[in-house]
């Protein structure tokens, strides 16, 4: 029996304590502390928000300098594709412009060589330039 209530005893004595404990932690303490680490998640999330927004527009600038390269480079493209063009251009028209002159300079040989033919009686001719 004697053991039985020491034991009643110590167990009491240990629910006791727990109360004690327990009420001396205050229900404003918790309170307190459940803002204060509210208040930290608040302002962790605000943070990170920031940091995203950052991010984002640092993401965005880049894409528009990318894109502003990728503009330049078609204008640059394009100019290119100008510049030869023009100059084939310009090749097939001085190419002809030069042929002109050779081929009037041709016609008047032509011309020469029949009169000699005719004039001349070399016999008969052949025709070893046509038109």
């Amino acid at each position: 029996m004697i053991r039985y209530s020491f034991i009643f005893f110590i167990l009491t004595v240990l629910i006791v304590s727990c109360n004690v404990h327990a009420g001396d932690i205050d229900n404003r303490l918790i309170f307190e502390k459940l803002n204060s680490i509210e208040n930290q998640i608040n302002e962790t999330k605000l943070q990170l928000n920031q940091r995203i927004d950052d991010l984002r527009s640092e993401f965005n600038h880049r894409f528009d300098d990318i894109n502003k390269r990728i503009d330049d480079s078609r204008t640059y493209d394009i100019a290119i594709i100008i510049a030869i063009l023009s100059l084939m251009a310009m090749i097939l028209w001085d190419r002809r412009s030069a042929l002109t002159p050779l081929i009037d300079q041709i016609s008047e040989l032509k011309e020469r060589l029949d009169y000699m033919w005719e004039h001349f009686n070399f016999g008969n001719k052949k025709k070893i330039i046509t038109s």
